[in-house]
C-alpha cells in the first residue's frame, strides 16, 4: 500500500493553554503544538464542548504567558475524544507579528505528513 503524503506548516511545541469558545459554551484545553496556520488542542476535561463537529467555528483564547495572548477565530478540522485541531480563519492584524515571532524559524517551515 503506497502512503499518500501531504504539506504543512511546521508545528512547534509550545507551554501555554487555550480556551475554545464555541456557541456560548467553553473548553480549557492544553496547546500540543501550533503552526502558522492552525493548532493541536488538548481538552483539560473529559467532556468538552458536545456539539463541536467538523468544519465548526470557534473563538481561541491562547495564553502564552502574562504578557502574550492571542485571540483567534478558527474552524475545526479533526476533532476525536483527546485531539482537536482547528485552523485559523482570522487572526487580528495587530497580533500577527507576535504570532510570528512566536514561532520564529517555524513560521517559514514546512513538513510533510501522512494523508
Amino acid at each position: 500500500m503506497i502512503e499518500k503524503q501531504g504539506v504543512r506548516n511546521a508545528r512547534k511545541v509550545v507551554d501555554a493553554s487555550c480556551l475554545l469558545l464555541h456557541r456560548g459554551n467553553s473548553c480549557v484545553s492544553n496547546v500540543k503544538n501550533i503552526s502558522a496556520s492552525g493548532i493541536l488542542l488538548e481538552p483539560i476535561e473529559d467532556e468538552c464542548i458536545s456539539d463541536l463537529d467538523l468544519d465548526s467555528v470557534c473563538i481561541l483564547e491562547i495564553v502564552v504567558n502574562e504578557t502574550f495572548n492571542l485571540h483567534v477565530s478558527s474552524k475545526v478540522i479533526r476533532i476525536s475524544d483527546d485531539e482537536i485541531a482547528l485552523h485559523y480563519i482570522s487572526i487580528p492584524e495587530e497580533k500577527q507579528v507576535a504570532l510570528w515571532e512566536l514561532l520564529g524559524d517555524h513560521v517559514h517551515e514546512v513538513e510533510t505528513f501522512s494523508l
